[in-house]
């Protein structure tokens, strides 16, 4: 029998200290602290790892807290070095050493004064040295540390710190076998808060509770918790609490009469253990092992596991696992009939709690529960100080809200009517300028009417007089005066026909653009080139945006363009004119000769009727006009617009 519980505890502590496969988590940050090439990011990450402790080989947690430290110290950031040894602590606690694990986050809580304030971080090793305590049956303190975790937690409003230092007393509270303290403080614990994923990633609160409820014969409630330990646990893939949970789990089974459940539920638990390794639990499933054993008809084994648990808990001084160790071995010692051992152990059992008792006294625990309560008093008469601050701030900034309320008020009021008045603007401008359509449209069906009046009457009544004029000139009967009067108002007439079709042509378009103008231009240089041979006249097009004229605008535009070319065919004595037509972001129109320049120029600022019809011309279509002297001779008459 004792054979195979010692190889059952063999196989649980020298497993390979570097399980791999142990979480999914932990093999993903694993794998980032490899590709991780900068150091800042690796540390990030080993501290992310650290905080799966949980799940981790203690050998392997003070592995990458040392590699944590490591960097740390490179990159000289001092809080993060106090960090690497919580966590070497933590490791410390979980291989058992918990002497060396409190000098250490006492150490670190040493160094913290004089740093920079880090409350979680404080709170941290205060939790820590309170799981050492705990271990060590120093519950008195253990609880003290729960309390000081509780009020830095309450000040920082850290939330889940709050949960941690209530179980934590909770946890002193249960190893001492004071149930309803215990479950008292692990339900304040769980109405904390609730946010039901941040209890999850706790699950080990939910194994406290049942542990409390077994204790206390409330099986459905123990069971409903321990339930929802081991599905959190599985969840977030938390190893230590999945296999508190499991052997809570099966210790119920057994008590509920059904002990072959038990029996997958501890091989679960020491699979884990094997990859956590902590002989602080290992001495509980030991525990856990002979309580099986006893209620199920094999007391020799269970004798076995149950002394070498309580080796194992002397040999790493873990007297608070005494408890549960000796109180399954006299189970054992009862279901094998063996009274006088079971008397001998129940003795051991009574003065082991004296023990306890002794350095944990009730007066103790109820000064130091008083002075908490003092404490909260403080707080309270503070807070309430605070209250009253706060309600005269309340007053006053009443006071100044409601005034700045009606200054508001006043300002939104303005600003209404303002919004009001725009309106009313905008209406009138939207009727204005509906007048305005109206009329032009008015205005376009008006000359569209004209231009087909132009060109229905007037145009065939200019054109019969030049078709009469030429049967009569045809007629030999007429003098030498007559011929030249006809002669005369032939032209006259064909002229009335051409300057009807360039207005008809104008009327009949909504816009004039820059090109047409260059088109009808290229008319009139058909019609008159015929009469100055000796002339060259070119017309060049530069228009890269193309530009919109106003009807009115496009006529005056072709008017001035054409007296200009007259002026020059008829007084520069020039032998080429040319006419270029510039568009981009604005347009230009140059009508340029080689005449005889100056004196041409001079000619036409002394100006005749043509020169005063094209600077009117100008002026009503919003142009200007300019005669230069152009290089190397010649005159320059350059139009543009006044404006873009």
């Amino acid at each position: 029998m004792k054979k195979c519980s010692t190889i059952l505890l063999n196989v649980i502590l020298f497993m390979p200290l570097f399980v791999s496969g142990q979480t999914k988590i932990i093999e993903r940050l694993k794998k980032n602290i490899q590709t991780s090439e900068r150091q800042l990011p690796q540390l990030s990450n080993i501290f992310l790892l650290c905080d799966q402790g949980y799940s981790l080989h203690a050998d392997t947690l003070m592995a990458y807290a040392d590699r944590a430290e490591s960097i740390a110290v490179k990159i000289n950031h001092r809080l993060q070095v106090l960090k690497s040894m919580y966590f070497k602590s933590a490791a410390l606690t979980n291989k058992g050493l918990v002497d060396s694990s409190l000098k250490l986050a006492e150490k670190c809580l040493a160094v913290l004064k004089n740093e920079k304030p880090d409350l979680e971080l404080e709170a941290n090793l205060l939790n820590q040295k309170g799981r050492c305590y705990v271990r060590m049956n120093r519950y008195k303190e253990a609880i003290e540390m729960g309390y000081a975790v509780i009020k830095i937690a309450e000040q920082s409003g850290n939330i889940l710190q709050q949960i941690k230092g209530k179980t934590l007393i909770g946890w002193a509270y249960l190893e001492m076998g004071q149930l309803k303290d215990a479950i008292n403080w692990h339900l304040q614990a769980l109405n904390t808060t609730g946010d039901s994923a941040l209890l999850d990633k706790y699950a080990i609160l939910y194994a406290n509770i049942a542990t409390n409820y077994n204790g206390l014969d409330k099986l459905d409630a123990a069971f409903y918790f321990i339930n929802k330990g081991i599905s959190s646990s599985r969840k977030y893939e938390n190893l230590f609490a999945l296999s508190n949970s499991l052997a809570i789990q099966s210790e119920l089974f057994v008590k509920a009469g059904k002990p072959k459940l038990s029996e997958p539920a501890l091989k679960e638990v020491v699979e884990i253990r094997k990859q956590i390794g902590d002989p602080f639990y290992i001495a509980s499933d030991l525990a856990q092992l002979g309580y099986y054993y006893a209620h199920y008809g094999q007391p020799q084994k269970g004798i076995a596991a149950c002394n070498e648990g309580i080796t194992l808990a002397k040999k790493y001084h873990l007297n608070t696992k005494l408890f549960f160790l000796y109180s399954s071995l006299a189970d054992n010692y009862k279901a094998m009939g063996n009274d006088k051992k079971y008397a001998d152990v129940l003795q051991d059992i009574i003065f082991l709690k004296d023990s306890v008792y002794e350095k944990n006294s009730a007066g103790a625990l109820a000064e130091m529960q008083t002075k908490f309560e003092l404490q909260k008093k403080e707080n309270t008469i503070i807070q309430q100080k605070l209250d009253i601050v706060q309600k005269d701030y309340l007053l006053y900034g009443s006071l100044l809200l409601a005034f700045f309320g009606l200054v508001l008020f006043y300002l939104l009021f303005q600003l209404y009517r303002k919004k009001q008045r725009l309106k009313m603007e905008m209406a009138l401008t939207e009727e204005k300028q509906l007048s305005i359509t109206a009329v032009k449209e008015a205005e376009e069906n008006e000359r569209r009417r004209i231009a087909a009046d132009l060109h229905d009457n007037l145009g065939a009544y200019a054109a019969s007089i030049v078709a009469n004029i030429d049967t009569i000139s045809q007629q030999s009967q007429f003098n030498n005066t007559a011929i030249g009067a006809l002669k005369e108002l032939n032209t006259n007439a064909q002229s009335i026909v051409s300057q009807l079709g360039d207005t008809i042509w104008v009327l009949k378009r909504n816009t004039v653009s820059l090109t047409a103008v260059s088109d009808r231009i290229k008319l009139v240089i058909q019609k008159v080139q015929p009469s100055y041979p000796n002339i060259r006249i070119d017309v060049t097009e530069s228009i890269t945006d193309d530009s919109t004229l106003l009807p009115s605008q496009g006529f005056h535009l072709f008017q001035i363009i054409q007296e200009a070319l007259i002026n020059a065919l008829k007084h520069s004595n020039c032998t080429a004119i040319k006419i270029n037509f510039i568009a981009n972001s604005r347009w230009l129109v140059e009508i340029k000769d080689n005449g005889q320049g100056i004196k041409y120029l001079a000619a036409v600022k002394s100006g005749g009727n043509g020169i005063h019809n094209m600077n009117g011309r100008s002026r009503d279509a919003g142009f200007t006009v300019e005669w230069k002297q152009a290089a190397p001779g010649g005159t320059c008459v350059m139009i543009q617009p006044t404006t873009n």
